[in-house]
């Protein structure tokens, strides 16, 4: 009976479920949830994710690298040691930026420990930290830090300390009440060094949170005809090569051993000794000196005995300069335009008179006119450049004062030899021969001048050199068939005539084709000259590491891809060893080969397209990959970022030295005088400058109490 009634009542199906008919086809509900999820991971794994710009109006610390594609927490980086692992120091790309990684990061231990350190930082007296200055009278404080601001911005813009008092005097004229006490030139120089050991202390803070450092340094003489030596150090801050000033300390003897002294004593002041040279130091910048890297005695062989993984590396802003100038020697038309040029910058310079007919000449004319310029200085091409620049725009004026010189009879205060070098120097710009040669250096000095600015860039690294050498040879070789913005613009505006400028030039048939050979002469001799200077980097650990993370390297077939890289891999950990064992983030040389051959499969499907040094900075950011899973390659990324390829650093310091220990303040101590080097250097805008730092530890690091009232 039930099955009867089963049967009638069809309870096989709903009654509401349509049935199967030419208007109902056939449909598999079981797989229809089946569907929904493939359909939503598709979707998942096709969007794209993008930042936006509102979130930073609710969560203020987020911010986003638009170049890298980076998402990162501005309070983590600020305070890397208190967030160290957590992902934002680093940043994320690609699908991890979204609301809801910012919500998870907001609630971290780690974020909220890195914005109270912050706090502190930026707000000692409203922050965490408890000192007797927090129980002084308000108005005290307010003085303190007025007082402090004052001495920041006298030793930001390198002033003396005796300017100290006449400020506060002329505050006083104009009614800020700023007591009496305080207010004389040692307290300002107290003052003084006290911000700048703020700024050594975070220095201290951030170099023992990087993994590896590099040192740089030089040598030069101060005012008082002391060696003094420079010291700079190398790391990674925010995934990007830092170079920041630590010491400048007098030398007892100028030889490698008395040099190495120096560099030591001045590294204890951050806090780094024998140990860390050890296991963290893997590069030594400086200049081509044989004291310092001489192969037995030189300051980088003695480095090389506590740290046998160092790589020692000349400077390639100099070696670049001395390029050019081996390129340039031995060309008789340089030797002539460099007495040209040196004949015109004396005629001026020597006579007050000539650069006052010079000058109303131009007025005449109206045309603006620049000083002539020297060849002669520390730097050849920089000098040669602008000497060759003022010729060119100073070229009318000039021509017609020296003509009138020649052809004026009643000239008689100008003597024999001023016409004589009058003469010589008109006949010789009227030269069509002059003329190209002077458009030829122009272009070509162009072009090393960005080179050399590239070499002199903080941050410079393997990569960036590289590129940067085998760019400007292609440059030089395109010149010897497509002339150089200069020297085209020239020829157009000569086109197959004899004037120029409205001047008739002396122009010959064998002009063209002499100038040609010495053209394709110059630019071969480049090529040649950098190819030697710098074929060091083309040798052993340096090029490993050029072939390894230079992308363009790197075979688009994946049969050559597979086996490409691992014999360079192998020199690398092998020349760094003596680091990589102590490392706690490098456990196993296998699992680093496990990891390149992981990285070259998700480079060359995802991140081909990426430039090398942008590749490996979000590398070693974390913003590549599982959040740990490249941790052995992000290590190796580090070591080779941090190499110093240029000392140009020291060379800037030195030049904040001559500024500030001048002849007026030549008994400056080296303590003072480092602790002006490093506010002048490193210190931020005297007005975007917060004191409470300097003026909390000042008040609580005196060995009596601070009596800040006592004069008034």
């Amino acid at each position: 009976m039930m099955l009867r009634w089963l049967k009638q009542n069809d309870c096989t199906q709903p009654q509401d479920m349509p049935q199967p008919g030419p208007s109902h086809p056939e449909r598999n509900f079981s797989t229809e949830p089946e569907k929904l999820v493939r359909s939503t991971n598709s979707y998942e794994a096709k969007r794209k994710r993008k930042f936006l710009p509102e979130w930073k109006q609710v969560y203020s610390f987020i911010d986003w690298d638009a170049e890298a594609q980076l998402m990162y927490c501005k309070t983590c980086r600020s305070c890397p040691t208190q967030a160290k692992g957590d992902i934002l120091v680093h940043g994320v790309t690609g699908d991890k930026v979204r609301l809801k990684t910012i919500k998870e990061h907001v609630a971290t231990t780690l974020h909220k420990t890195a914005a109270e350190a912050l706090q502190v930082r930026e707000d000692p007296v409203g922050g965490r930290v408890v000192a007797a200055f927090d129980r002084i009278d308000a108005a005290v404080q307010e003085k303190l830090v007025k007082l402090f601001n004052i001495a920041y911005f006298i030793a930001k813009e390198e002033e003396p300390f005796t300017l100290f008092p006449k400020l506060m005097t002329l505050s006083k004229t104009n009614g800020l009440d700023l007591g009496s006490t305080y207010h004389n030139n040692m307290a300002c120089s107290t003052f003084v060094e006290v911000i700048a050991s703020c700024f050594i202390e975070d220095l201290k803070e951030e170099l023992q949170a990087a993994r590896f450092f590099s040192v740089v340094s030089d040598s030069s003489v101060d005012r008082t005809v002391k060696d003094q030596e420079m010291i700079y150090c190398t790391y990674l801050k925010n995934g990007k090569p830092v170079n920041r000033f630590i010491q400048i300390v007098t030398l007892d003897h100028a030889h490698s051993q008395g040099i190495l002294d120096a560099i030591l004593k001045g590294l204890e002041v951050v806090g780094i000794q024998e140990e860390d040279l050890k296991q963290r130091l893997v590069g030594f910048g400086c200049d081509g000196a044989s004291v310092m890297l001489g192969i037995n005695n030189g300051v980088a062989a003695r480095l090389k005995h506590l740290c046998p993984s160092l790589v020692a590396i000349w400077c390639v802003a100099h070696r670049l300069e001395l390029t050019a100038l081996d390129c340039l020697k031995g060309i008789p038309k340089l030797k002539e335009l460099n007495e040209l040029l040196r004949a015109i910058h004396k005629h001026y310079t020597k006579s007050a008179k000539a650069s006052r007919e010079l000058e109303q000449i131009s007025k005449a004319m109206e045309v603006s006119i620049l000083r002539p310029g020297n060849t002669e200085g520390t730097r050849w091409l920089p000098h040669t450049s602008h000497a060759l620049e003022v010729l060119i725009r100073n070229y009318k004026p000039l021509l017609v004062h020296f003509e009138n010189h020649t052809s004026d009879p009643n000239d008689k205060e100008a003597s024999a030899a001023m016409k004589g070098r009058a003469k010589l120097i008109m006949t010789s710009l009227k030269q069509y021969s002059t003329l190209l040669f002077i458009h030829l250096m122009l272009d070509l000095l162009q072009e090393l001048k960005h080179l050399s600015l590239l070499f002199q860039k903080d941050g410079l690294t393997l990569q960036m050199v590289s590129d940067g050498l085998q760019t400007s040879c292609m440059v030089f070789v395109a010149m010897q068939t497509n002339p150089g913005p200069r020297l085209q613009r020239f020829l157009a505006e000569v086109g197959t005539g004899s004037t120029w400028q409205g001047v008739d030039i002396n122009r010959t048939k064998a002009d063209e084709e002499n100038f040609n050979n010495l053209k394709l002469r110059l630019t071969n001799r480049f090529c040649e000259f950098a190819s030697d200077r710098f074929s060091s980097l083309e040798t052993g650990v340096l090029k490993a590491i050029s072939t390894l993370f230079d992308l363009s390297n790197w075979p688009e077939d994946s049969n050559a891809l597979a086996t490409f890289g691992t014999p360079e891999l192998n020199i690398i950990m092998e020349h760094f060893r003596p680091v990589l064992e102590p490392c706690k983030d490098f456990t196993s040389e296998d699992a680093a080969k496990r990891e390149w051959l992981d990285l070259k499969i998700l480079v060359s499907c995802h991140y081909r397209h990426l430039h090398s040094q942008v590749l490996w900075q979000r590398l070693i950011q974390g913003a590549i990959g599982r959040a740990g899973q490249f941790q052995h390659m992000q290590v190796l990324g580090e070591i080779t970022h941090v190499l110093p390829m240029s000392s140009s650093c020291c060379e800037r310091g030195f030049s904040c030295m001559k500024r500030v220990k001048s002849d007026w303040r030549s008994r400056l101590s080296n303590d003072t005088l480092s602790s002006l080097i490093q506010i002048s250097l490193h210190g931020p805008p005297h007005d975007e400058y917060n004191t409470l730092k300097a003026v909390n530890k000042w008040w609580s690091s005196g060995r009596k109490s601070r009596r800040p009232q006592y004069c008034d």
